[in-house]
């Protein structure tokens, strides 16, 4: 098998050779997710993406055409979209706006290819409550599954209240309609499975509303 990257005017094409399995025939170099954004998802780490039409491990190579930046990411988790950046990913391909002293939050102009021996395109599933991201390869126990989140005014350091879960216990919040997530500790007795103190909700939520329709709690400790 080899594999030949040739510049044609300032684009870099992949030519794969004739040995690629025949599973993965016309996959390598494929544009995907055409049309679509690409927004960002708090979570630390290595650059990596989250899909919900690509495997584990897939290598995606991003290229924000407003500025030319790209970057070749693995796909770590699953996500409600056909690409998600996680904060070091998106980080390094976006641009500066000079002219406001901000910077993007999503990527307009995007092209995302399949790189390497990919597997190919997983059917789109049906986005549904049940919808799950993955931003880190932990995964952990799903709780409250279909419950909703509520906010309470207690201020201080981000925490949670339950009334299912011990006072101690960790657990990742993801809001499903945003792709936010936090881990925070549950620190007192609720009148819900979660309810976010004002920190915490503010690292999650959106502005202007108190309660979190569709999330994903998982219990981490």
């Amino acid at each position: 098998m080899f594999s030949v990257a040739a510049a044609i005017g300032g684009t870099a094409f992949a030519l794969a050779g004739s040995a690629t399995p025949s599973s993965q025939a016309g996959v390598a170099g494929k544009e995907v997710c055409a049309g679509q954004q690409v927004r960002s998802v708090e979570s630390g780490g290595p650059a990596g993406a989250l899909s919900d039409q690509f495997p584990v491990g897939t290598a995606l190579r991003v290229t924000n055409l407003a500025n030319g930046r790209a970057i070749t990411v693995s796909v770590t988790g699953v996500s409600t979209g056909c690409a998600l950046l996680n904060t070091a990913a998106f980080d390094s391909l976006r641009s500066t706006n000079s002219g406001q002293g901000g910077a993007e939050s999503v990527l307009r102009r995007v092209r995302v290819e399949i790189v390497g021996n990919a597997p190919a395109p997983m059917p789109s599933p049906t986005r549904s409550s049940t919808a799950r991201i993955r931003a880190s390869g932990v995964v952990g126990q799903v709780v409250c599954d279909g419950a909703t989140i509520g906010l309470s005014p207690v201020g201080g350091t981000a925490g949670a209240f339950s009334s299912q879960l011990p006072v101690g216990t960790s657990v990742r919040v993801t809001n499903l309609d945003n792709g936010r997530q936090t881990t925070v500790r549950i620190i007192g007795v609720g009148t819900g499975c979660v309810v976010l103190n004002s920190a915490a909700f503010d690292l999650v939520g959106e502005s202007g509303k108190s309660v979190i329709k569709r999330a994903q709690i998982e219990k981490v400790t």
